[in-house]
């Protein structure tokens, strides 16, 4: 008998190496049901191994965004200092020339509506279907399906934004390297990704039911040095990580403590140099021009 996860079971999974350096040697750093993340041994990343198919995650995903209006107005609204920072980011890099930008993982396009409205012609890629839907509503080009497909050409965008995806995907490095491929030179990366593991460690110990993990979603769980690794591996230069904003929770109590905890993580960042473990981060890269030394 096969134990069933998310319509998930054993059949499902498949198991796998570090999916950043590629290392067969690992440890179980988390186990849930079905799931364990394993810490790997020589560049100490977490990763969800075993995994769902791809294939199958794709249909886990058909479920996975909200589709009541209330519920996605909600998101946006949660998102919003978040993408008004990364938009301040994207538009100090233009310096004042606002050019091609793609969202990838675009779910409704709320990004994309911050963009436009600065100026920018923006472009969105998304495979769940109700959220494709909902941003064409809008007037926005979004296409479906993954980088994988390579649905756009080389050097085709002056910024490629990824919000809370790169956790997401099978290949982190890959999926960075194609964004790489897609930005014209002197181009900007600005990925999101939720820096959880340091906060699941701590917790756990309070209460072992908790699943900040969350998998199976969340196939691989950075830390500012290994998402900087990835990025380098992929090619970007430049490599900045930063808290990069907060969400806003629906309810006031749950504002009041991601803004508060959000401006501690900043102000802790600012003083001391170091990253804030536990708080969502922003990393952005930039694509070396030809000619320019990179960092």
């Amino acid at each position: 008998m096969h134990h069933k996860v998310h319509g998930l079971t054993e059949r499902d999974l498949i198991s796998i190496p570090c999916s950043l350096c590629g290392s067969p040697v690992s440890a179980v750093e988390h186990r849930r049901g079905l799931f364990q993340y394993r810490r790997c041994s020589r560049c100490r990343f977490v990763f969800l191994s075993p995994r769902p198919t791809q294939a199958k995650l794709v249909e886990c995903y058909q479920r996975y965004l909200p589709d009541e209006d209330g519920d996605v107005e909600a998101w946006g609204r949660m998102m919003k200092v978040i993408f008004g920072r990364a938009a301040d980011d994207a538009d100090r890099h233009a310096a004042g020339h606002p050019g091609d930008l793609l969202d990838v993982g675009t779910a409704h396009g709320f990004f994309l509506d911050v963009m436009r409205a600065r100026g920018w012609r923006v472009k969105g890629l998304e495979i769940a279907k109700k959220a494709i839907a909902a941003a064409r509503a809008k007037g926005h080009e979004v296409l479906e399906g993954t980088l994988d497909s390579n649905p756009f050409p080389p050097d085709s965008f002056d910024v490629v934004s990824a919000f809370y995806v790169v956790e997401h995907v099978f290949d982190p490095v890959d999926f960075l390297g194609r964004i790489h491929a897609l930005l014209r030179p002197g181009g900007l990366a600005i990925i999101r990704w939720p820096h959880t593991a340091p906060l699941v460690r701590f917790l756990m110990t309070l209460r072992e039911d908790l699943d900040l993990y969350d998998p199976p979603w969340h196939l691989s769980q950075f830390e500012p040095a290994t998402i900087g690794m990835a990025m380098k591996r992929a090619g970007f230069r430049d490599i900045h990580t930063s808290v990069g904003g907060w969400t806003l929770p629906a309810r006031p109590l749950g504002r009041a403590i991601s803004a508060t905890g959000g401006m501690l993580a900043e102000t802790w960042e600012r003083l001391s140099g170091r990253s804030f473990p536990g708080v969502s981060k922003t990393t952005t890269g930039v694509k070396r021009a030809p000619g320019r030394a990179g960092s």
